[in-house]
């Protein structure tokens, strides 16, 4: 993506030697395309081809991939895309792309249908939807390619090429009712379909399918064996390899060792209530911007961009909102109580992550995330400073010494939260409470300093929207005040363990893990401080 971008912008004024740098590497990418697609030609031809639906799909994306390969060598090279750009070729050309791509993962969900539900579906109904969905896509799109002269967003077009726009519309209505037929295809399934058998696909040798359909949640039963030629589990001790029966080390040779232990399934429907809650969260926001510019124009400040917009404020969003959070509260708090523990594997790579447990490095993941965050955030700060000019930029901060303490404040908490773990690693009880105790009092102040600074802003009439600088300041500060919140509500939640049931003084994990958090929250401001408050 670095080495080809530049073909998107061929059309402006960047110098000839550049585009044709992009126009090289543009067209260079047909190489590895090439590859792919007679890969794909030879898996067909060395593999027992049955015309069933998902082969039909998969057949059929690979013939829109090699249409919209070849059509987008066009848009490669810098003359030919003088004339192309911004035409019906581009739409076309994008779309068989694209819908290579959609019509594999079409063909996917026929082959993973039998597994996911345990139930068949009409072969006969699958390939009419096949057949409705090649024919209506490239009644869609093909003729495009005819009238390519056509600009695009334009409504009118030559009287020439009308025929072709009549197929194209012809061809949407097919193509859309495709998915009708798709739709209306599983629900026949999930509803009167016949049981699917262990493994529905004649010459299917994967692993998958060697277990029932749907899967079942727990583990199963029996050690897994290949010496059928596919997976099987037996109840048979595992067999060495010299015919006899294995036997760990330690025990006499010929005592059979035992299979895989059963635990019970790890499963939870609690991220889907997340998903669900952020969902509706997000869906109030979009209807929060009416009361955002009544709260604007109320300070008499706000900007022209925001006043005007004609949009009345409907209850209904906030609503959402709010309803949003409970929602995430709700699933969040019944997904952190349960057990994520799953019994390890005996033998397994675990390099380079050996002497890491596995919490811990999923805190690091998580921070490592959150290094993404933050980066993007700041990233965003630097390059939009660039290019308003580094000495022209207007510091929103009213002064430098609310940052310094604020900084203070925070190094003095890592400190608090070092002790704290001390304290749990001697199972001193009262030590533990004290130091996290007085990380949470640094974590307050930390906030009460912040709500200073913010209170002062809002009282002289500035606010995110006031403008670029201001708008970057909210946000990026906001944001790190956000985790500190997070950081807090946690500090809570252990102090009332500490206290209730003497927590944390067998098992000092815990601790150290949330310290890890607190240090990665204070790291982040000691960026902050002076890239906001000192330039």
């Amino acid at each position: 993506s670095f080495l080809v971008w530049m073909h998107h912008m061929f059309l402006t004024t960047i110098n000839l030697e550049i585009k044709t740098l992009m126009m090289a590497t543009t067209i260079g990418i047909s190489l590895p395309f090439d590859l792919i697609v007679f890969a794909l030609i030879y898996t067909m031809v060395k593999g027992r081809v049955r015309f069933t639906t998902p082969f039909l799909f998969a057949l059929g994306a690979l013939v829109l991939f090699i249409l919209g390969g070849i059509t987008g060598v066009f848009l490669g090279a810098v003359v030919l895309d003088y004339e192309f750009r911004g035409t019906y070729w581009v739409v076309a050309h994008f779309h068989y792309v694209m819908a290579s791509g959609v019509t594999a993962l079409v063909g996917g969900l026929y082959y993973w249908w039998p597994k996911i539900t345990g139930k068949m579906y009409s072969e006969t109904l699958g390939k009419l939807n096949f057949a409705v969905y090649f024919v209506g896509f490239n009644l869609l799109y093909f003729p495009q390619f005819i009238a390519w002269e056509t600009p695009r967003r334009v409504f009118h077009y030559a009287e020439g090429v009308q025929f072709y726009h009549q197929l194209s519309t012809v061809g949407a209505f097919v193509f859309g009712a495709s998915f009708l037929i798709m739709f209306a295809t599983f629900a026949h399934s999930w509803v009167a379909g016949p049981r699917a058998p262990e493994n529905p696909w004649e010459f299917s040798r994967t692993a998958e399918w060697a277990i029932p359909s749907p899967p079942p949640l727990e583990n199963w039963d029996g050690r897994p064996s290949y010496a059928s030629g596919s997976l099987e589990f037996v109840d048979d001790s595992a067999a060495a390899t010299d015919g006899g029966a294995a036997h760990s080390e330690g025990t006499t040779a010929g005592v059979s060792t035992a299979g895989e232990e059963e635990h019970a399934d790890h499963a939870s429907i609690w991220p889907l209530g997340v998903g669900f809650g952020l969902f509706v969260f997000f869906l109030g926001l979009t209807g929060i911007t009416p009361y955002t510019v009544d709260f604007a124009e109320g300070t008499g400040v706000a900007p022209e961009g925001l006043v005007g917009t004609g949009a009345e404020p409907n209850i209904v969003y906030p609503v959402l909102t709010a309803l949003g959070v409970v929602i995430l509260a709700y699933t969040l708090f019944h997904f952190g109580r349960e057990q994520f523990v799953v019994p390890e594997m005996a033998i397994a790579e675990r390099w380079p992550f050996g002497g890491v447990g596995n919490t811990k490095f999923g805190v690091w993941v998580f921070l490592a995330s959150d290094v993404v965050v933050f980066g993007a955030v700041i990233g965003g700060y630097i390059f939009m400073r660039l290019h308003a000019g580094w000495g022209d930029w207007t510091r929103v901060p009213f002064a430098s010494w609310p940052g310094l303490l604020n900084t203070y404040v925070l190094l003095t908490s890592s400190f608090t939260v070092v002790l704290a773990l001390v304290m749990a690693e001697r199972q001193n009880k009262r030590g533990l409470f004290a130091s996290l105790g007085a990380t949470l009092l640094l974590g307050l102040t930390f906030m009460g300093v912040k709500a200073y600074e913010y209170g002062y802003k809002f009282s002289i009439g500035e606010y995110w929207w006031t403008s670029i600088e201001h708008s970057i300041y909210f946000v990026t500060t906001g944001l790190h005040a956000l985790h500190v919140i997070l950081g807090l509500l946690i500090a809570i939640f252990m102090l009332y363990r500490i206290w209730s049931i003497d927590a944390y003084l067998e098992d000092h994990r815990p601790v150290e893990f949330f310290g890890l958090y607190w240090h990665f929250v204070d790291i982040v401001w000691v960026f902050l401080f002076p890239l906001f408050y000192l330039m």
